[in-house]
């Protein structure tokens, strides 16, 4: 009996939309219970950090956006999965084969529907879900602006301990007055303290830091009312700790979308490019901030060196004025007994001669000459003493210029020292300048490709959801999702968590270990697939 050739529009367009409509009858259903899952995932982490109901019910949208690049692939495998095992199943793939129909005209639709997909869940994850976490982070800022107006007019010192943001309105005797704690949890307040005054202390034994406040409120944000801010209760005085080894918060990447990362990285690469790029840049970060922090420590060093030095200098100068003026007092003095000597002198010869003269004995003119020699012998052991302290004092004087000329000359070489130690630790700061901008190319470079890798993975996933599904021939929902659950949760996820994780280590390309899990995938897809035409 002659085999019937089938209707040609059943070849192609009827057939492909059969299939569309099929998949989408299992997809949609898929995305949904994927969303809800996901979505209350998040949730109930939200929850379970601080956040209240009302909070949460204000964040409902931006929680169903971030949730649709996770919960879209997986609902695209389960679909593939469940819509081709049932036809494998219903033995509908052999009866379309058995037209003459081949197999890639089966498979034309679905992965059309995964570029499609891909290219949405690239839009949410490049523009859509930046702006919606944004949007979470001017939500609290609307929120904890609310209860800080009115109540601190100005902030003096900002200190940041994440996940706690501490202002201080004023210190006075030691002392901070008007102080704000903030508690954030991801990208919102969820906890905020005012108190009158306060006590930091820190322990670096246990790394922590101690808040003492005093005469303080606690209050939640109310997100819902933005112009309520409900006090959930005073204090007199309260303590409370703060560990030094939080993590620090989100990159600000998190927040910018694909094209703000490549326009970033296109100005950035211009910066390198127009920079002197020294021998050093070459080096490793950790090595140059190293040997950054040995100069600043050597000029350090050099610095208090020098701060001695010319403490010294200075006393040296002081000094030197001293002797030049104690000089110039025995100068004055020497001149005044070598006076003094000249009219005892006088005085003498001038009674010698009255002596002469009537030569009859004078006991007071024989008292004066006795006089007038003993005050010629003491100025003169005065002049000798006035020679010796100023021969010392001009001593002291050449010591302390010679002392101040080999000060001054150590002063200059360590001006010169300094001046050297300057220049390379701005050649090493600029070359960690320039590393630091090229570890922001490359953390941009990372969440670019992470997106786009995410993205295509609903390509992936249906690439190795059309044969999978053939091999499982069944159609059940249960079969499906735990087929789904194993790849994505075994295998995918691992992948992609083990790229980002090695991501941190810089001597590995952001390519191929970003991009790792969707070849993985796409080629055991192959795979099956190779092995599906072979038999």
């Amino acid at each position: 009996m002659p085999l019937v050739k089938m209707p040609n529009f059943f070849s192609h367009k009827t057939l492909q939309r059969y299939l569309v409509r099929e998949w989408f009858s299992t997809f949609l259903p898929s995305l949904a219970c994927f969303e809800f899952l996901i979505f209350l995932g998040f949730a109930i982490q939200l929850l379970h950090k601080g956040l209240d109901i009302i909070a949460l019910r204000e964040l409902i949208i931006h929680l169903f956006i971030q949730a649709f690049p996770y919960s879209i692939p997986s609902a695209l495998l389960t679909a593939t999965a469940m819509t081709y095992g049932r036809m494998s199943a219903d033995r509908e793939i052999i009866a379309i084969q058995a037209s003459g129909i081949h197999i890639y005209k089966m498979i034309t639709p679905i992965l059309a529907m995964g570029i499609i997909f891909s290219l949405i869940t690239l839009a949410l994850s490049s523009e859509i879900l930046p702006r919606s976490c944004y949007k979470m982070i001017v939500l609290q800022e609307r929120a904890i602006n609310n209860i800080l107006t009115g109540s601190l007019a100005t902030f003096q010192k900002k200190l940041d301990f994440h996940p706690y943001q501490i202002y201080i309105g004023s210190i006075e005797n030691n002392v901070n007055k008007d102080i704000a704690v903030i508690e954030y949890a991801n990208d919102y307040v969820i906890n905020v303290i005012l108190a009158e005054e306060g006590f930091i202390k820190v322990n670096e034994a246990e790394n922590k830091i101690f808040l003492t406040l005093r005469r303080g409120e606690f209050i939640k944000p109310n997100y819902k009312k933005i112009g309520e801010a409900p006090r959930l209760g005073e204090f007199n005085e309260t303590t409370f700790e703060i560990s030094l080894k939080e993590k620090k918060r989100d990159s600000s990447t998190k927040y910018m979308t694909i094209l703000q990362l490549c326009k970033d990285n296109k100005k950035l690469k211009k910066v390198i490019r127009d920079a002197k790029i020294s021998s050093n840049s070459q080096r490793h970060n950790n090595k140059l901030a190293i040997e950054f922090a040995a100069c600043k420590e050597e000029y350090d060093d050099l610095s208090r060196k020098r701060k001695m030095l010319m403490i010294e200098l200075e006393q040296s100068n002081e000094n030197l004025i001293r002797q030049r003026s104690k000089i110039d007092g025995f100068e004055n003095e020497n001149k005044i007994a070598k006076n003094y000597i000249l009219v005892s002198n006088e005085n003498l010869i001038r009674l010698k001669k009255q002596n002469k003269i009537s030569p009859s004995i004078n006991e007071d003119r024989d008292k004066k000459i006795m006089q007038i020699k003993e005050t010629i012998e003491r100025e003169k052991q005065r002049i000798y003493t006035i020679e010796q302290n100023t021969a010392t004092a001009k001593k002291i004087q050449n010591d302390e210029m010679k002392n101040i000329a080999s000060l001054s000359q150590s002063i200059s070489k360590i001006d010169a020292q300094q001046e050297i130690l300057l220049k390379k630790s701005a050649i090493i700061e600029d070359d960690l300048e320039i590393i630091d901008k090229e570890e922001s190319i490359r953390e941009n470079d990372i969440t670019i490709h992470r997106r786009a890798s995410q993205s295509l993975s609903c390509l992936v996933f249906i690439i190795i959801g059309i044969p999978l599904g053939i091999k499982l021939r069944s159609g059940n929902l249960m079969v499906g999702l735990g087929a789904s659950f194993m790849i994505i949760l075994f295998l995918y996820y691992p992948l992609a968590v083990t790229g980002i994780a090695l991501t941190k280590n810089t001597s590995m390309p952001v390519i191929p270990i970003l991009w790792g899990a969707d070849i993985i995938l796409f080629l055991g897809g192959m795979f099956i697939f190779r092995k599906l035409l072979i038999k």
